[in-house]
């Protein structure tokens, strides 16, 4: 230290300290004093990624530093054994950190990923962070088929579904008027079935009737019989048959079920497993404990069923925006593709659309009900053309502008949709151009916010994309821009009104009108004249400020006068021309490092003074890697610059760590992956149909995908998602996410959002007994990056937790307590790690 500490004094100022391990310095506000025994007391700022703390201790600084000095850490104060001595005395703090291959591993999987899951943190520790990145930016290479559509599958399947006894009574019925057969029902205590323990309920198999064991309960259900037609195992099934409405609500007077003996008890995991035949008539079976703490639905076609069925709507048209959100979320928890993930998401954000507005527009021209469909369809096409083209190892930024500029839902979004233009003999425009995209790919798309353009560049951009419009395309012409409107008809025969859009088959896309086009020339970024008018013939240069190779360059685009369908020329000699300019590269190289990287980077570096920060750096470190991309090829390729950025300081080092508040997508997605692994039989230990994360997103923020009102997407910055409202909501959605399948108050994570941390810690091999090893291993798999000296306070809080009953205060250890009681209390240790504010970083 640089001062001089005397023990006589009450209390002492740190200026400077030395941190062992990789042998840094450090400047930190710390003191010194003592305790009300006499003995030494340093407080000190905690170190990032500090494995250990230690203290040394000299009597000058002429001496060296005696190692190791005996006392105690509490949080991030040290008090030493002794009491201290008279004289004068130096201490020394040293941390040791984790190495920097784990710290940029972690770095990796909280800012590429949803966040970790535990079987991505033991992967990246065994292959290294540079083999994943690489595998993460050739996304192509990675087998993806989670929400592939299954092909429908005949035969027996079986089901399997853990959950607590809510009450002693199992019902079965299926999901409207039909027929099904179902085999070799068992229930077991416990979570999973080996087949070695005892099956709970009586005539599982139906190898003997079922009076006595199964009651047919009521008159839709009396066709239901054993049957040796269809037969999984053994002489015998059962042949369900219900022939009541589909409105019926199926429960006790409806059913089959079975009283089950001795009584389950409250609260304690069993599992249910059984067989049921899929054939095309067959209805989807529904099995549940009355309270539904299990409660299964086997459905019999595959092919409509889980992510797989919600992509098949989206396919055919058939889904509303509810689906396509939930299905986003969904990949967003599974997808092995994780980087690709992150990036559809900021493409989609980035070019933002509303699907009101086009639900709307499309109000003007189908009646209202017919309208929700299509409308999504427009925002699902947009986001599988993002997904597509970043699968593309040299995609460029120009095609993602093209991607947008081409969009249905952008076009009506910002009004190029009815936007005209034209001029007479005289030179006069007698049509004024709709002026918000102009201004928007200006401004928020392509160069940023005065960013290289004036007003008068907006207005000529505005002309440009007059004719630009949508309508109903026949099958097969989605990507003709000069297609016509549909005459494939639904019904032929129809005389009046023939070719109103209900009797008219296709897809709402992109089309050019060249009666609407603005013809005559456009001259974009041209000077001024001194009386403020368009210099025609004076280009706009580069400012001095960007350096070379830009600083100086003429960047002026003149569009000649276009007739006919040669006016859609002008828009993609504009989207060309602008994509890889350096405001372009700037902009969108900052927008990438608020993303990756922190809030705290902005437009306006001047790369040519001698003051440079690491974030001017390492923006202007991809600028070059967007214009002269390593590999060769064309300018604006993404990966490279993403390369420069991933293997940037800044986004590696320890630093780098928990410097941004995730957004309510991110933090939805986070707490159900960080619980989520492999069981290795198609099941995993955390799940979500997506419909709790979007009604958290809604109540957190008002984060409605693919609805955003204003054109600036949603915020990256912590301000725009942080609040106690906001806080409060997260705070229930993980919550209820960790209480247990059939306990009440679930509902704000949705009854499709499921954890089994017991399950986890069984399956990593950790005892669920001993409090010690249970709150370590939570804390290494939510807080990765700090190390275990950073989290002495959590480990406490954690392990007080277990081991203490529900009043807060009455000892009760983990090691002595019941099964139904063990989850209990891990689920709520788990979920109060995930609402603490370290969290909430990434």
């Amino acid at each position: 230290m640089r001062t001089q500490l005397s023990p006589l004094a009450t209390a002492w100022t740190v200026a400077a300290m030395t941190f062992g391990g990789l042998g840094r310095l450090a400047v930190a506000d710390s003191s010194l004093g003592f305790t009300p025994q006499g003995q030494p007391l340093v407080r000190f700022d905690p170190i990032p990624a500090a494995v250990e703390y230690r203290i040394d201790q000299a009597a000058d600084l002429g001496q060296p530093f005696a190692p190791g000095i005996e006392g105690s850490f509490d949080g991030f104060q040290w008090s030493g054994s002794q009491p201290a001595v008279d004289g004068a005395g130096f201490y020394r703090i040293r941390a040791q950190v984790l190495p920097p291959e784990e710290i940029a591993g972690y770095n990796l999987l909280s800012r590429i990923t949803y966040g970790p899951t535990p079987d991505d943190l033991e992967r990246v520790k065994r292959i290294g962070p540079d083999a994943y990145l690489a595998e993460q930016l050739a996304a192509e290479t990675i087998p993806d088929e989670i929400d592939t559509p299954k092909p429908f599958v005949l035969g027996w399947q079986k089901v399997t579904l853990v959950g607590t006894g809510t009450s002693s009574r199992l019902y079965l019925s299926l999901d409207g008027p039909g027929d099904a057969y179902v085999d070799d029902f068992r229930l077991v205590a416990g979570a999973g079935d080996d087949g070695t323990k005892p099956n709970l309920l009586r005539n599982g198999g139906f190898e003997s009737a079922l009076a006595g064991s199964w009651l047919l309960d009521g008159p839709n259900v009396t066709n239901s019989t054993r049957s040796a037609i269809q037969v999984k195992e053994g002489a015998a099934c059962l042949h369900l048959v219900d022939d009541a409405p589909t409105t019926v609500n199926r429960t006790l007077g409806t059913t089959i079920y079975q009283d089950i003996t001795p009584a389950l008890s409250t609260g304690t995991q069993y599992t249910l497993t059984f067989w049921h035949y899929s054939s095309e008539s067959s209805r989807s079976i529904k099995a549940r404990l009355s309270g539904s703490g299990i409660n299964a639905v086997a459905p019999l076609d595959s092919s409509r069923s889980g992510l797989g069925g919600i992509r098949k709507g989206l396919d055919e048209g058939t889904a509303n925006i509810a689906a396509l959100r939930t299905w986003h979320v969904q990949r967003a928890v599974r997808s092995p593709r994780q980087l690709n993930e992150v990036l559809r998401q900021f493409f989609e954000n980035h070019f933002v659309t509303e699907y009101n507005k086009s639900r709307d527009w499309l109000d003007g021209k189908l009646p209202n009900e017919l309208v929700a469909a299509p409308a999504t369809r427009m925002e699902y096409r947009e986001n599988q053309l993002w997904a597509a083209a970043l699968l593309k190892p040299d995609v460029t930024f120009h095609e993602m502008m093209k991607i947008s500029s081409e969009s249905p839902a952008m076009i009506i979004y910002l009004d190029t949709v009815g936007s005209a233009g034209a001029v007479n003999a005289k030179g006069e425009v007698t049509k004024i151009a709709n002026e918000n995209y102009g201004r928007e790919l200006l401004e928020l798309f392509g160069f940023g916010v005065d960013n290289g353009y004036d007003q008068q560049d907006i207005v000529q951009l505005s002309r440009v994309w007059t004719g630009w419009t949508v309508e109903l395309t026949a099958p097969g012409q989605e990507t003709n821009p000069f297609a016509k409107k549909s005459t494939v008809y639904v019904d032929p025969t129809i005389v009046t009104n023939k070719t109103r859009y209900t009797n008219l088959q296709g897809e709402w896309s992109f089309i050019f009108n060249s009666a609407n086009h603005y013809t005559g020339p456009k001259y974009l970024f041209s000077g001024h004249n001194d009386n403020g008018t368009l210099a025609t013939n004076t280009p706009k240069t580069v400012p001095a400020r960007f350096g070379a190779p830009w600083a100086g360059r003429p960047y002026q685009l003149i569009l000649p006068a276009r007739t006919g369908n040669a006016g859609l020329q002008d828009g993609y000699d504009v989207l060309q021309h602008m994509a890889d300019q350096p405001f372009t590269q700037e902009f969108l190289s900052v927008k990438f490092c608020q993303l990756f990287v922190h809030d705290d980077f902005h437009l306006g570096y001047d790369f040519t003074d001698d003051t440079t920060t690491p974030e001017e750096d390492l923006v202007h470190a991809m600028m070059l890697a967007w214009e002269n991309p390593p590999g060769g090829g064309p300018k604006g390729q993404l990966r490279p610059v993403l390369k420069v950025l991933f293997g940037s300081a800044l986004f590696r080092s320890s630093a780098a760590s928990s410097q941004k508040v995730k957004t309510p997508l991110e933090y939805a997605v986070s707490a159900v992956r960080a619980l989520r692994a492999d069981r290795g039989d198609g099941r995993f230990t955390a799940e979500t149909d997506g419909v709790g994360p979007v009604d958290l997103m809604d109540r957190a923020g008002r984060m409605s995908l693919f609805n955003r009102a204003e054109p600036d997407g949603y915020p990256e910055s912590a301000p725009g998602w942080i609040s106690a409202g906001t806080l409060s909501e997260r705070l229930r959605f993980v919550q209820a996410a960790l209480i247990a399948p059939g306990g009440g108050g679930r509902g704000d994570a949705g009854d499709g959002t499921t954890t089994d941390p017991v399950a986890l810690l069984q399956l990593k091999k950790v005892p669920i007994n001993d409090a010690e090893k249970v709150a370590d291993y939570f804390l290494g798999i939510l807080f990765p990056d700090e190390g275990r000296g950073n989290l002495g306070s959590y480990r406490k809080q954690a392990i007080q937790f277990l081991n203490t009953a529900d009043d807060g205060t009455t000892a009760s250890p983990l090691s002595g307590l019941t099964p139904a009681l063990t989850d209990t209390r891990i689920r709520g240790v788990v979920a109060a790690l995930l609402t603490t504010a370290r969290f909430q970083e990434q």
